[in-house]
């Protein structure tokens, strides 16, 4: 309940109750971000998590709270011995009934503090980081098994199922979104996932992919060179420039618009800055893509305990794509805990 003591610190001098409704900071809080909702009594810290009959005792084994309630909008069949049962068409009915002040995530319940949650979650403490590292090495490893593998003349969706496989095969915990695995001319699409195309020599071929641990998020890139033309592999040394150039400039304080503003700088040397059309880069956290956002119109500051990925790349359509993606956190300067090589 480590989280949830955060939240209620950061909240109850203003507030009697604190409601959460979104999965991510359900996740965050204790745990369960299906869940249909979270209240916490801020005065005592006594949390109440409202889940659905079918997850009642999944929730009472796993969540991290005071009590679990299941809601239903009739009591069909009986309550089981001891089941702590609400019978209401949905949770913002159970909330309806509070009495004073209620800070929320939703803005139709209370008053909306998204934003203070948003930034209480993008401070990681060590034990969260820790959590993360494990995400990240079974994230690493993957990249290990695949680059030890012949791609040449799998299909895309073969090495999708091969990250599936491997991912729970070494502990990962699921996903953190679905795999990208775009070859060929493929690579010029950002956000590609994966097709029947078949891998070929001379394809540069971009494996974007994270595992979660817990409820917590990996987020990488690596692009294989299987051969290739000119064109791309010096867009291969101008995205390996950028992401070394963004790691300087990260640190305590700074603005997260110069880390976008010094890697962009670098691919603009090397004649590629319309090829550049995404941000730098991101938070991660329970979720995959969370604040800050490193892009130049950003206007978040840089602080202590950030996870923030560094992710340039360059997409030139009917050649292919190019993406480099560390995970960094912020702790003065920038720790990359990437261990693996920029290129294979």
């Amino acid at each position: 309940m480590r989280n949830l003591e955060k939240l209620v610190k950061a909240f109850s001098e203003k507030y009697d109750y604190l409601v959460l409704t979104r999965g991510p900071n359900l996740a965050y809080a204790v745990g369960m971000p299906d869940a249909a909702g979270l209240v916490v009594e801020l005065g005592t810290g006594y949390s109440t998590l409202y889940v659905s009959r079918l997850d009642y005792t999944r929730a009472r084994s796993t969540a991290r709270v005071d009590k679990v309630v299941a809601i239903a909008s009739a009591e069909v069949p009986p309550r089981r011995p001891g089941e702590e049962l609400v019978v209401a068409p949905g949770f913002a009915d159970v909330v309806k009934k509070l009495s004073g002040r209620i800070a929320s995530d939703s803005k139709e319940l209370g008053v909306d503090v998204s934003g203070e949650i948003a930034e209480l979650r993008a401070v990681k403490d060590e034990w969260e980081l820790g959590v993360m590292k494990e995400a990240l090495a079974i994230t690493e490893s993957v990249y290990m098994k695949l680059s030890q593998s012949r791609l040449v003349g799998l299909r895309e969706r073969d090495v999708a199922a091969l990250v599936y496989k491997w991912f729970l095969e070494e502990g990962a915990d699921g996903v953190a979104f679905e795999p990208i695995v775009a070859s060929g001319p493929n690579g010029a699409y950002p956000h590609y996932r994966f097709g029947e195309r078949k891998i070929s020599h001379g394809d540069y071929v971009v494996v974007d992919i994270g595992a979660k641990k817990g409820v917590y998020c990996s987020d990488m890139t690596r692009t294989f060179t299987l051969g290739g033309g000119p064109v791309l592999r010096d867009a291969m040394y101008a995205v390996y420039e950028a992401v070394k150039a963004a790691e300087k400039v990260a640190r305590e304080g700074a603005p997260a618009a110069e880390v976008d503003k010094a890697a962009r700088g670098v691919i603009e040397e090397y004649g590629f800055a319309p090829y550049f059309i995404h941000s730098t880069g991101h938070g991660v956290g329970v979720e995959v893509h969370e604040p800050p956002r490193l892009y130049l119109t950003s206007k978040d500051i840089l602080k202590k305990g950030y996870v923030v990925t560094i992710e340039p790349g360059i997409y030139i359509e009917g050649v292919g794509g190019v993406r480099i993606e560390d995970m960094v956190y912020i702790d003065g300067g920038a720790v990359v805990l990437n261990k693996l090589p920029h290129i294979f």
